[in-house]
């Protein structure tokens, strides 16, 4: 496999999950990321300057964000599933800004897909925005609420347990939470370190690093994944902002919930990483006994139960987690700082959760990116935080034209707001209102 392309390399480990028949995966993968890049190479690779720093662009597909790459093919094998049982699926998604386009591009004008999507008024960018609310399609469905990701992810996880509507209205998500998602992004790590022994500027079987930004903990856990693999990865070095759940796991073995704070990376403005749960099991020798009470104490303070602190990780677990992973909290002001520095320096903008890998790359973590090869992922076009980059260089980035598009399209969408403040309130009136427009479709 050293000499494949990466919709080989994705069809290759997607097949090592799956039943389905190589040749199937293979036209998926094709298709799937045939126009990223406008064709050209979907996941280019460069050097920042003469550092031992690589950056991954994995932002060049259709909504310009790492997130098409996983929903892309969720939606290829989603298609491929219902087909094969002439069935149709109902999509529940929410979003911190990314995952929403990615999953609704990835099914827009399907057949036998519906998808419902929720994202938090004023936390997403506005072009993230108006890739949701301009989609015109019947089979999508878009909600703007009055709350933040971790509020949608609660509303989610209670409309998932009511099993028995889920599986009448054959319900499904493409959250990363969906194993599709990580299975894919896992390839382009593997991809990406193939494609560096390429070029010779790493050994065969030498380590390198990677750094990424770091929200709900999906793209890290793909690392992890490459890894458990067999890829010879170093460091999996994760970049979060303020809400610094994935940091302070990491770092303290603290896995309690702090307040959602928006930040200028609002993608990662995430405080319950629940991909966390599943580095747990394999770091626990996929015990599920050892992995289950912190997960329950977890899920006491997410549902708001008076008391409830999160928990608190024993020391043998974070000693084993310290062996693969290192993290850093990047504030405000370095990820603005970073994408003036990258720009200036090397004539390179950056959006800003692409950002906080550079930074941290480049500053706490220097003395180790000096020694073995680095390679940072870069995950959303800058395009798509235009303010955040005009305040960090003082001018807007470039804008693809399909996104200047969006501009003048009309829009569509749904509001979820809170009658009141009580969350056992506005919760049970945002399920209502999703089950009642899931039920009629």
């Amino acid at each position: 496999m050293k000499d494949a392309s990466f919709p080989e390399v994705c069809a290759q480990i997607l097949h090592l999950y799956s039943a389905i028949d190589i040749e199937k995966l293979r036209a998926m993968t094709n298709s799937s990321f045939a126009l990223f890049n406008d064709g050209k190479d979907p996941l280019p690779i460069s050097a920042l300057g003469d550092t031992d720093v690589r950056v991954l662009d994995t932002s060049l597909g259709p909504t310009f964000a790492f997130k098409d790459i996983g929903q892309q093919m969720c939606g290829q094998l989603l298609n491929y599933v219902l087909g094969k049982q002439n069935k149709k699926a109902k999509i529940v998604v929410e979003t911190s800004g990314d995952t929403g386009p990615a999953a609704i591009y990835g099914v827009r004008g399907c057949s036998n897909v519906e998808i419902f999507c929720l994202y938090p008024q004023g936390r997403v960018s506005a072009v993230q925005e108006l890739q949701m609310v301009t989609i015109q399609d019947a089979n999508v469905h878009v909600y703007r609420t009055q709350g933040d990701t971790d509020e949608q992810a609660s509303v989610l996880k209670e409309l998932f347990r009511d099993e028995e509507f889920v599986r009448a209205q054959s319900i499904c998500s493409v959250n990363s939470i969906n194993w599709v998602r990580i299975a894919a992004q896992s390839s382009y790590f593997v991809w990406s370190y193939l494609e560096l022994v390429r070029r010779g500027e790493v050994k065969f079987g030498a380590p390198i690093n990677y750094v990424i930004p770091t929200g709900a903990f999906g793209n890290a856990m793909g690392a992890f994944l490459a890894k458990r693999m067999g890829l010879p990865i170093g460091r999996i070095i994760c970049a979060t902002n303020a809400n610094d759940i994935v940091h302070r796991t990491l770092t303290t073995g603290d896995m309690s919930m702090g307040v959602n704070v928006q930040t200028e990376s609002p993608a990662m403005d995430i405080q319950f990483a629940y991909n966390l749960e599943r580095m747990l099991y394999f770091i626990c020798n996929e015990n599920p006994d050892i992995v289950r009470p912190y997960m329950q104490e977890v899920e006491r303070q997410y549902s708001y139960i008076p008391g409830a602190v999160g928990a608190k990780l024993d020391s043998v677990v974070l000693r084993r987690i310290q062996e693969v992973f290192s993290s850093y909290s990047v504030s405000d002001a370095e990820t603005l700082a970073t994408i003036k520095e990258v720009d200036e320096k090397h004539n390179m903008v950056l959006c800003p959760h692409s950002a906080t890998s550079v930074f941290a790359a480049l500053h706490p973590f220097k003395e180790l990116t000096a020694t073995t090869l680095t390679v940072c992922v870069l995950t959303a076009h800058p395009s798509k935080f235009e303010e955040a980059v005009q305040r960090a260089i003082g001018r807007d980035p470039e804008f693809p034209p399909a996104i200047t598009a969006l501009r003048s399209m009309p829009h569509k969408f749904k509001t979820l707001d809170k009658r009141a403040p009580e969350p056992e309130v506005w919760r049970k009136d945002w399920i209502d209102i999703l089950k009642a427009d899931i039920a009629s479709v």
